[in-house]
């Protein structure tokens, strides 16, 4: 059944480009996670050979445990396959490795803490990066301080926290430039609707959601009555007013879950989940005489026709857009102003 429409829930345009931005991290994290693995298996073996001639079992046998890690994802990842070892569970060879390495050689030891900090941020998620390096400078702090004494441990310390500061600094303007630029390619510049290239793509998530049984979906096709009239008698000026206004009205009575489009010129798509179309045309009904009595612009009033489509089993997207753009069509042709559902 249906769930009642929350007309105060602002729309989850920004949720949707959260999700957008951590989809977008997730090729390029095992593209770096291939070259880093690649790059450290290859300088990282001539280190195991050397300190398993010098004598130095432990420290070889772990430097070839993180070798082994890294090389079984890199070859899974270059047959395009899901890593069977886990990015986070690096962390314990790793750490197990340094420790040693500390022990052994003293604060050469040390210095791999670095790099690995950077390959935690580079391949994990930002949450479980900085989990793996505070746990990291814990392990290797007190390492530290019980083979080098605690002058050594405060600047180690110091350094390594440093790193992990200013490597989070460094990402979080990365992500920020990232989210401008998704958000460009998925919004409209005029309205900060959703656009159009981005409508196929929720539309068609949509409707695979619906055929595996989650529910009616519906889709609102809103077109602003005379339009062209308002711009040649009040200029582009003015109309871009009215889109921007219509916009926002939208917003304000959408549901968290509604997605908005702006579907060209003076159209908009409001996607509907979980909505039934005798219930859609009810929110359709209220849209449209919120947007004829509001003061979109200054001494005239301005109306839309809305048309109303729910998704059927055998719908694809252009059949089901284009059964709302026909009952939008008929309800211009009945006098504008007013709703026509594509079941009737």
């Amino acid at each position: 059944m249906a769930q009642p429409l929350n007309r105060d829930a602002k729309p989850a345009d920004r949720g949707l480009l959260d999700a957008r931005v951590e989809d977008s991290l997730a090729a390029p994290r095992d593209r770096l996670m291939f070259a880093l693995s690649t790059v450290a298996v290859v300088f990282l073996v001539p280190f195991a050979v050397h300190d398993l001639w010098r004598g130095r079992i432990a420290l070889g046998s772990s430097v070839l445990a993180v070798v082994a890690a890294l090389g079984v994802d890199v070859i899974a990842l270059y047959r395009h396959r899901t890593p069977p070892i886990p990015y986070w569970l690096l962390l314990l060879p790793i750490a197990a490795t340094i420790s040693i390495t500390l022990r052994t050689l003293g604060v050469i030891g040390a210095f791999w803490c670095y790099p690995a900090v950077l390959f935690f941020h580079f391949v994990l998620s930002r949450r479980l990066a900085n989990l793996c390096s505070v746990a990291l400078l814990v392990d290797a702090t007190l390492t530290v301080h019980r083979y080098l004494g605690m002058r050594v441990t405060v600047r180690f310390g110091a350094s390594l926290t440093l790193t992990i500061v200013i490597i989070n600094i460094i990402q979080t303007i990365i992500r920020d430039l990232q989210s401008k630029l998704l958000a460009l390619s998925i919004t409209d510049p005029l309205t900060g609707a959703l656009n159009r290239r981005n409508m196929q793509d929720r539309l068609l998530d949509a409707l695979q959601a619906s055929r595996r049984g989650g529910g009616p979906t519906s889709l609102l096709l809103l077109d602003i009555d005379h339009f062209k009239r308002i711009n040649d008698e009040q200029g582009h000026e003015a109309g871009d007013e009215v889109l921007k206004g219509l916009v926002a009205l939208l917003r304000q009575r959408s549901r968290r879950i509604d997605l908005l489009f702006r579907m060209g010129g003076e159209e908009f798509v409001l996607l509907l989940p979980t909505t039934a179309e005798e219930q859609a045309a009810t929110l359709a009904e209220e849209l449209r005489a919120s947007i004829a009595a509001a003061p979109l612009l200054e001494g005239r009033t301005v109306t839309v026709s809305i048309g109303v489509g729910e998704l059927s089993p055998d719908d694809t997207v252009h059949s089901w857009v284009k059964r709302a753009d026909d009952a939008m069509y008929a309800a211009k042709n009945a006098g504008r102003n007013r709703v026509v559902r594509s079941g009737a």
